[in-house]
């Protein structure tokens, strides 16, 4: 506001008048700001009111359908050091002995006792629990190291831990997190690698058959396939026990096995192969001899005629071939006088056990024949055998078992049951969850009833968020009645806020005409009304205004008494499927929640309309005080105006009547002179 001196020549205040010209205008704003702040506390009202109609529904849906209580089962157990159970609504009432013969126990192995600090080379191998396997590539380092490692990668189903034994000395133990035979560790790998570090002792299951072939010099035949062989100059030797055969040069000779060979896709040849190349005859012998021509010599008077030998004998070198193919091996079959070979080049640079894939060539088929040939130096062939290995899964037999992988097993009436953990056992006694937790010494009894204090605890909470609700609504809607005639304006502020309001009116009677019906059944103990289970609006022969209000109490002994002798007709009362089509079409619990939903249904519901109602009450109500403030500064400014242009003649009239005065005066003097 402008700094003014307004009355200078008036002699008013004007300001204070303008102020209070202002004020009076202003009157209009105040009424609104009521009325706003009003809007506001329906609002508020409304949302408070929302928050408690939410929780009625949620305690009303926890009385019927999957939720209903009704049929929940409480269990007892004899011995709780033997087991503890769970039972769901779906267990069957009554006694039953159970005996605990043997805890299921997660299968424990080690490893030999290694040195603390020793270094352990680097290694792959494979764990595996229950169809879960991880792979454990090792870079090397001590007992710990390797032990840090299995459990970073597969802590998922193993647990690993060192434990020193004696002096400077440790094991290492992988335990199963997986309980019963199903928990088996079971090692793959590099069966050497893991043998040296005292983890398994060799490949469990595994098995061979093998042939061995003994050399025989009368089994010996000269190659008959389709491979040409020229220039054999070799020998072929035997050593007495059979074991050893030697070529030396070239040679190819057949074997004939004594006994024929049935091989399959895993079969293999199995020899020791060693190999040397001696120096070729050329480089000491000449192929040929040159002769120069006939002459005549004379020694001590006789005459010797004879070939001229120069001393200089040109070689004419035989020309040398490159051979590819040094030595090797192969197999025939022959079966209805039909020849089956296959030959397997040898690297002669590779010394000592050879295995040959025979099988993948000849499986299903009748090996009669084995081929050995050398096509240049010395080639030695020993411990030769034909074998066919027989393997069970690829899984190494643990050396050290600290604990055997075992099931449960538990007796239960008499009947002897085996299962693979000790906890979650859910598939032997119907609806009923067990956790074993020792052996018995003698039967544990267990007992299975209705459990009631799950139902009398959400029927507290229905009546509780009922009883709530419905003090709150009388609160916002009650009206105060003026004893004279007058007081209307003075008991008004002691009504409720939304007094009046007829949707929330309307609600509150649906929901007393809910609670005091009569439903359907059609159970054989039936229960139609609330006060048959112990809920009402007041005992008997309590006061009207009681009953009046509503409000639900409870009688709990009878509660508990009709629960637990007619759960069923207490769920048929709540929900109930009467038209046959196996969902709920009627019952209290299902009556208030179709009567509850269009209050409190998600996105656009009747209470939230009508806060939205309030919303925008509140904002016109704010766009007519802006409007109103807006008029107020312009007829601030015009009334500023005004008292301006008042002023100004004010003290121009006084001015021409000073002028005028002067003017008097001076003609005044001048007449008097």
């Amino acid at each position: 506001m402008p700094v003014t001196l307004g009355g200078v020549a008036s002699g008013m205040d004007t300001d204070q008048i303008i102020q209070k010209l202002v004020e009076v205008e202003a009157r209009p704003i105040i009424q609104w700001q009521e009325e706003k702040d009003r809007y506001s506390l329906r609002k508020e009202a409304l949302r408070q009111l929302q928050t408690k109609l939410h929780t009625l529904n949620d305690a009303t849906k926890d009385l019927y359908g999957f939720r209903a209580p009704f049929k929940e089962k409480g269990i007892q157990i004899s011995d709780t050091g033997v087991l503890q159970a769970q039972a769901s609504r779906h267990a069957v009432n009554g006694t039953h002995t159970l005996e605990v013969l043997n805890l299921a126990s997660t299968h424990k192995i080690s490893t030999d006792q290694i040195k603390q600090d020793e270094i352990l080379p680097a290694g792959t191998f494979g764990i595996e629990v229950d169809g879960n396997s991880y792979t454990i590539k090792f870079r090397g380092g001590n007992i710990k190291t390797l032990s840090d490692k299995i459990n970073e990668i597969a802590s998922g189903i193993v647990s690993t831990t060192t434990i020193k034994t004696i002096d400077d000395k440790s094991i290492l133990t992988i335990e199963s997190k997986v309980p019963g035979k199903k928990g088996e560790l079971k090692i793959r790998g590099d069966e050497e690698y893991l043998k040296k570090i005292g983890l398994v002792k060799g490949e469990k299951g595994a098995a061979k058959e093998s042939q061995k072939i003994i050399f025989d010099t009368k089994y010996f035949t000269g190659y008959t396939g389709d491979k040409p062989v020229e220039d054999e100059d070799g020998t072929l030797t035997v050593d007495k026990d059979g074991k050893m055969l030697t070529i030396d040069a070239r040679l190819w000779r057949e074997y004939v096995l004594p006994v024929e060979y049935k091989a399959q896709k895993q079969s293999i040849l199995e020899l020791n192969v060693t190999y040397s190349k001696e120096k070729s005859e050329d480089e000491v012998i000449p192929y040929k001899v040159e002769i120069g021509p006939d002459e005549t010599t004379v020694i001590k008077g006789i005459e010797l005629k004879g070939y001229n030998v120069s001393r200089e004998r040109p070689l004419e070198k035989k020309p040398k071939k490159e051979i590819e193919d040094t030595l090797g091996v192969g197999v025939v079959s022959v079966e209805d006088g039909k020849r089956t070979e296959k030959i397997y080049k040898l690297d002669p640079d590779k010394q000592g056990k050879q295995e040959i894939p025979v099988g993948q060539d000849f499986a299903d088929k009748k090996i009669t024949k084995i081929l050995f040939y050398c096509n240049d130096g010395k080639a030695t062939f020993q411990d030769a055998s034909l074998i066919t290995k027989i393997k069970g899964e690829g899984i190494l037999d643990p050396k050290n078992v600290v604990a055997e992988a075992n099931d449960a097993k538990i007796k239960l009436d008499g009947v002897e049951i085996v299962r693979p953990k000790n906890n979650g056992i859910d598939d032997i006694l119907k609806g009923v969850t067990l956790n074993l937790l020792g052996t018995s010494i003698k039967p544990v009894t267990i007992t299975i009833r209705q459990n009631t204090e799950t139902a009398v605890e959400k029927i507290k909470k229905f009546v509780e968020a009922y009883n709530d609700y419905l003090a709150f609504n009388n609160e916002l809607t009650k009206a105060v009645k003026s004893d004279k005639v007058g007081d209307y304006q003075k008991d008004k502020y002691k009504n409720g806020i939304l007094m009046g309001d007829m949707t929330l009116m309307r609600l509150q009677n649906a929901l007393k005409t809910a609670i005091s019906s009569a439903y359907p059944s059609n159970v054989e103990k039936q229960v139609k009304m609330l006060y048959q289970i112990g809920v009402s609006t007041g005992e008997i022969n309590a006061k009207w205004e009681t009953i009046k209000e509503g409000k639900l109490i409870i009688d709990e002994a009878k509660l508990v008494e009709v629960l637990s002798e007619n759960p069923e007709g207490v769920q048929n009362f709540f929900g109930s499927d009467n038209d046959g089509d196996n969902r709920i079409d009627n019952g209290l619990a299902f009556k208030m929640e179709s009567i509850l939903d269009p209050y409190v249904s998600a996105g656009k519901n009747i209470i939230v309309a009508k806060m939205d109602l309030e919303d925008a009450s509140i904002k016109a109500t704010d766009e007519r005080i802006e409007r109103k403030q807006e008029h107020l500064k312009a007829y601030e400014q015009k009334l500023r105006q005004k008292f301006a242009s008042m002023e100004k003649a004010i003290s121009g009239s006084k001015s021409q009547g000073n002028w005028l005065d002067m003017q008097m005066k001076n003609m005044q003097k001048q007449t008097e002179k």
